[in-house]
Formats: C-alpha cells, sequence, structure tokens
C-alpha cells in the first residue's frame, strides 16, 4: 500500500471544483515529491487563485491544451496552454489565472532542501531553485508524468517502488534542465571517458526501472540526460557495460525471480506484471539469462 496523502488543501483552495487526485514518495526516497493532479472537464472553470502557500516550488505540466489567462499586477494577460507545456513557479507566490476551457495539469512540488540534498548525493553543483521561461515544452517531464496516472488514480494499490523510480527521474530531470547553477558542471556534456556523468547513469537507471510497465523510450531517457540516442547507448554501455535495453531486460528478470521464488502467482501473470510481451517472451529471456525456464528454475530453487 502506497503513502496516501489527503489532496493538497491549497490546491483545493485554488481550483474549487476540480477533481485533484495527490500522491507522494515513500519516506525513504531520496527525491521528496508530492505528485498532484488537478482535472476540470467542462468549459467555463472560472478562476484560480492562490495567495501563496509555503517555499516549495511547484511544476506543472498541461497535460491538454488550455485556454488561460495570467493576471500579472492584476493586468490580465493572454497565455494558452500547450500539450506538455509547463509552468514554475514559487509555492509562496500569488497566483491568479482564468480558464475559459476544460484543462488537465500534473503539479509536482518539491522544496528546496529535496533539490540541494539530492544534487549533493549525485556530486552534481549544489541546487537551491528552479528556473524556467514562460511557454517551455517538456516532453519528458510529461512522459513521466503520464506514467503515473495510473497511481494517482488508485494509490492505495500502487506500487511504492515504481512511483519512487518515476518521482526520482522526474526529479533529476527538473534539475539537469531547470535547476539554477546547473550550468556551472555543463550537464550536458559527456565526461571525457566517453562514458555518462553519475547524475545521467542515475537518471537513466531510473527511468528505465520505472520502465518496466511505463512506456518510457530510450529516446525519451537520452533525451533527459541531454544526449542523442546514438550516443546515450554507446555511453550507457561504456559505463555500465551492457546497453540500455539488456540492461532493462536483466531487471525484468530480477523481478520475476523474486516474484517466482516468494509467491504462487502463475508465471503467465509474472510475464505481464514484468513487462514482457507474454509468456513466451518472458521464457525465451528468462532461460538464455538464467539458464532454465521459470517453471524449472522455481522448482529448483524453493524445493
Amino acid at each position: 500500500m502506497h503513502h496516501l496523502p489527503p489532496a493538497p488543501s491549497s490546491l483545493h483552495d485554488a481550483y474549487p471544483g476540480a477533481s485533484i487526485q495527490a500522491i507522494r514518495t515513500s519516506p525513504g526516497c531520496k527525491a521528496a515529491l508530492e505528485i498532484s493532479r488537478v482535472g476540470y472537464a467542462r468549459p467555463g472553470f472560472g478562476m484560480a487563485r492562490s495567495a501563496g502557500d509555503g517555499g516549495d516550488f511547484l511544476l506543472s505540466v498541461s497535460l491538454t491544451g488550455a485556454q488561460r489567462v495570467l493576471y500579472c499586477a492584476d493586468q490580465p494577460r493572454p497565455m494558452p496552454l500547450s500539450p506538455d507545456e509547463i509552468t514554475l513557479r514559487r509555492a509562496a507566490d500569488p497566483y491568479r489565472a482564468e480558464l475559459s476551457t476544460p484543462f488537465d495539469f500534473l503539479y509536482f512540488r518539491v522544496a528546496p532542501e529535496s533539490l540541494d540534498r539530492l544534487s549533493g548525493d549525485l556530486g552534481m553543483a549544489p541546487i537551491r531553485a528552479l528556473s524556467c521561461p514562460p511557454g517551455q515544452s517538456d516532453p519528458v517531464l510529461a512522459r513521466l508524468g503520464n506514467a503515473l496516472l495510473p497511481a494517482l488514480a488508485d494509490p492505495v494499490r500502487a506500487d511504492p517502488l515504481f512511483v519512487d523510480h518515476l518521482a526520482m527521474a522526474a526529479q533529476i530531470h527538473m534539475m539537469q534542465a531547470y535547476g539554477c547553477g546547473a550550468a556551472d558542471y555543463a550537464p550536458d556534456l559527456p565526461p571525457a571517458r566517453g562514458g555518462l556523468a553519475g547524475w545521467q547513469e542515475t537518471l537513466a537507471k531510473e527511468m528505465l526501472a520505472a520502465d518496466l510497465l511505463a512506456d518510457v523510450s530510450i529516446s525519451d531517457v537520452a533525451q533527459g540526460c541531454g544526449l542523442s540516442r546514438s550516443y546515450f547507448i554507446k555511453a550507457f554501455r561504456q559505463t555500465v557495460g551492457t546497453t540500455p535495453h539488456r540492461w532493462l531486460l536483466e531487471c525484468r528478470v530480477d523481478k520475476a525471480k523474486l516474484l517466482l521464488l516468494n509467491s504462487d502467482v502463475p508465471v503467465s501473470d509474472i510475464a505481464r506484471d514484468c513487462g514482457f510481451s507474454d509468456q513466451a517472451h518472458l521464457t525465451r529471456v528468462f532461460a538464455s539469462t538464467v539458464g532454465a525456464p521459470p517453471a524449472a528454475w522455481r522448482r529448483q530453487n524453493r524445493s
């Protein structure tokens, strides 16, 4: 069971009448994020407003397009939102916007302390703030956010490890893309040895681990690392010792092993739960990696 927070009162106040779902990372996750989905399915929502709520950063992704008029110093400014467009602000900043069409926003709330702590853990320059210009599109964060939608819809049944992997990948991506001071360590430049930088390796593994069930492509991971797809594959292999695809298959096999040992779940269901297309696919990969088919390996190791 995942830790289920109440829907943030600040979002209820800002979007009265909207549908709000919320989930947060596990206490032990290095990425301390609260993730909320705010939606309204009909036109004519009206005014969204917030007088300010703490010092955290609020990064929202518009999952669909929306017509928005933003009020800056009480002056209306039309600023429509495109799909995948992000908005970044401090929670303490007053916010006022008129929404005339249906909308679907995904909010990531992160504390400055979490940015500072995680940047230190990854060997990055200290990052204590996030910033980006208006109108920025972020398909990588949108893909990660879309992968979280089933967990938001049913937090009680959500896999905490899955949520934490995606949240970790999302926060590292935010830090790399929008972290103030991030340019000081030139994140887009590969290290001299031709492999991945430490933060790139961590981000790649978190995104790939989340891809056990989510649809996050190698191109998405490469883009999140600021690299071309072909360079990323070569750099990953030099750093990790295998290709991203093979590393992901090995993660799926490891998860299958745990389920085979610790449950009586049928092999066909284990194949589905580990991201294989069917039982035959699991059997083929498992046998080539472990040396025995799943059912036989289960009997040998549980006897």
